[in-house]
């Protein structure tokens, strides 16, 4: 039987003095300075002594709280925490719903992407490029809490199939940090992206290996035809060519100004800071670049070469970003064996090769370092005039293998006896 009764219960509370009275069996009736009646059930679990809140009075009643109690103490007898049961059910609760705000995997974007520029990338607009074309497409309609490793390797398969290994495994890394973020807001448990295991042998998403990949004449003269359907866009037709006819990196064209061409004198200066050496160099351009870069000019919007055709909140530079190409290349329709942007610059390699050019003015056509040693540090002759005729060749070829013409390749040596 209770010592309480609601007289007195009423009585204490119209006194107003702050106050804990026990009714008995662990459950106390207790009163607040700031005049908040409550019952609150005092326990032992595991040798510590515990405190339950049951509810605030009058809402719950003394008889109310005197049952509530007796099943506590039941679970208590029976070995539940009912303090940390009370806890887990209010986090479960509060993070259903925060699910239900979320909703969306498109919506859990929205609400992480902003909180992380400047935070942790360099280059915002390039992972917000990533999430556009290949994550959000795939899993943005996906309730955050309903998405498995099933999902995840759907969204990568494409990808892998073609072989653009670099592109899947940023769209799974960036993919993880999404739902590892979800993790630490107690929206989920596990990352359906996660690795599991931090190397995989033989995996998809493992290291890339070394690749031996250049178009032969054939392919390039398909590759050409392709580019030329009604479905193409014509700027990553032009960067895509540009890369072959120069022998440039990707971001070296696509974050080239119109300052950097003279097409008068026909050549492309690239500064220093933006060449993977540090060095700066000037690139030779063929009749056959010229008038690429001439068809470019008239599609001019602002001051880079491939500008950002389309604006969005997300889009903060105004050049094309690394993913664009290769996104053109995935959606492009041509009977090819998979290749990627890179695979570009080893075509242009090896047709230099096969056209007869020297090595050494084959590896500064693609601006590679000249080796250790005393060569490199004496030796700082830019070999232009040279490297004038060899991407001269090989534009030939290039314009041979865009009329379909795979079968007269002239090597520069045959050119030279000739003339």
């Amino acid at each position: 039987m209770g010592k309480l009764t609601d007289i007195e219960i009423k009585n204490l509370i119209k006194a107003g003095k702050p106050l804990a009275k026990s009714d008995g069996d662990g459950l106390t009736f207790t009163l607040s300075s700031s005049g908040t009646a409550a019952w609150t059930l005092r326990y032992r679990f595991g040798g510590k002594q515990r405190e339950l809140t049951i509810g605030r009075y009058p809402d719950v009643t003394l008889a109310m709280a005197r049952d509530l109690a007796a099943k506590k103490r039941v679970a208590v007898n029976d070995g539940v925490d009912v303090a940390t049961a009370k806890q887990d059910e209010r986090r479960a609760a509060e993070k259903a719903a925060q699910l239900e705000r979320v909703g969306t995997v498109k919506a859990l974007y929205g609400e992480w992407f902003p909180r992380m520029i400047g935070r942790r990338w360099k280059n915002p607009r390039q992972v917000a490029g990533v999430f556009d074309l290949y994550i959000l497409p795939a899993l943005g309609h996906l309730a955050v809490a309903d998405v498995r490793r099933a999902d995840i390797a759907a969204m990568l398969r494409p990808l892998i199939d073609r072989g653009i290994l670099p592109t899947a495994r940023k769209v799974r890394q960036y993919t993880e940090m999404l739902f590892d973020w979800a993790i630490e807001a107690e929206l989920i448990e596990a990352n359906p992206a996660a690795r599991r295991t931090r190397k995989r042998k033989g995996s998809e998403l493992g290291q890339v290996t070394s690749r031996d990949r250049a178009l032969s004449l054939a392919e390039l003269a398909a590759f050409f035809q392709a580019m030329r359907g009604p479905n193409f866009p014509p700027y990553a037709a032009a960067a895509l060519k540009l890369l072959l006819a120069t022998g440039a990196r990707k971001m070296e064209l696509l974050k080239s100004t119109w300052d950097e061409f003279d097409l008068v004198a026909g050549d492309w200066r690239i500064p220093g800071g933006r060449t993977k050496t540090g060095a700066a160099i000037r690139i030779p351009l063929s009749p056959w670049a010229l008038a690429i870069l001439k068809e470019q000019a008239a599609r001019r919007i602002n001051d880079y070469v491939f500008p950002v055709l389309m604006r969005s909140k997300r889009k903060i530079t105004g050049h094309l970003g690394e993913t664009a190409l290769n996104f053109a290349l995935f959606r492009m329709k041509a009977d090819i064996a998979h290749f990627t942007v890179h695979d570009l610059r080893r075509t242009t390699r090896t047709h230099l090769a096969a056209l007869g050019v020297a090595p050494h003015i084959a590896e500064m056509c693609l601006n590679h370092k000249p080796g250790k040693g005393i060569e490199a540090v004496y030796n700082v002759y830019d070999y232009f005039e040279e490297r004038r005729a060899a991407l001269f060749a090989l534009a030939d070829l290039l314009a041979q293998c865009e009329r379909g013409e795979v079968d007269k390749v002239i090597p520069i040596h045959s050119r030279k006896k000739s003339a």
